[in-house]
């Protein structure tokens, strides 16, 4: 069994909005909407759990509605990871969990499926890409080291795991006071060796005005 966590809790101040984010509209939909319907309509998953911000209920409830597969809509925390733990406490049975942004509306049915796959090969599965940019450490405004973009890669979701693995990671995060900001971090703590398999370039994250642009564009053109 494939359980997804779509983590919706944000507000999205960095946008400077109104309303989060999630909520904005692409073609007419909410982009929360727009994700939803790439997991439900993928085969290889079995069920969703949506975690939203309780400020934000009726909104997340309207959309979660139209989705056979959401079978629980939960309230976050105040970050991601404990948006995330909301998710996995209310779990009672599955094999592979998958951990999803509500803002990355463009994940294909293939890149669920490759990540899923990975998953019951190596147990713990990161999407991502090669950077392509030369990257630099700076320091105030002083450049003090060019990275090699050899071994660089940008993380994306969903990032998948073995359910019970993904679970002892967070109670250890929760006795230890552990913060990070995307799952595979967790895995890396306790010592899991974390695989990455290619993600893909329209799979973006939505959080500036600017990517927001870019989403409008990569939909338009279909």
């Amino acid at each position: 069994m494939v359980t997804a966590i779509i983590v919706a809790a944000g507000e999205g101040k960095r946008m400077g909005e109104d309303i989060p984010k999630q909520f904005l509209l692409l073609k007419e939909k909410p982009i929360l909407w727009h994700t939803l319907y790439a997991f439900q309509y993928s085969a290889a998953i079995d069920e969703i759990l949506l975690v939203i911000n309780p400020k934000w209920e009726q909104e997340s409830n309207n959309i979660a509605k139209e989705f056979s597969k959401v079978k629980c809509v939960i309230f976050g925390g105040k970050t991601r990871q404990a948006s995330v733990w909301a998710g996995l406490k209310t779990i009672k049975q599955t094999d592979i969990v998958l951990v999803h942004d509500g803002v990355r509306p463009f994940v294909s049915k293939n890149l669920i499926k490759r990540v899923i796959e990975g998953v019951y090969k190596w147990e713990a599965v990161v999407p991502a890409l090669p950077v392509k940019e030369t990257i630099k450490w700076v320091e105030g405004s002083v450049i003090k080291k060019t990275i090699p973009r050899d071994y660089l890669y940008s993380a994306q979701t969903p990032q998948g795991f073995k359910y019970l693995l993904l679970k002892e990671a967070y109670v250890q995060a929760q006795t230890r006071k552990w913060l990070f900001t995307d799952d595979a971090s967790l895995l890396e703590k306790i010592g899991v060796r974390v695989h990455v398999v290619l993600g893909e370039p329209y799979n973006i994250k939505i959080t500036t005005i600017e990517d927001l642009k870019w989403a409008e564009a990569i939909i338009t053109c279909g």
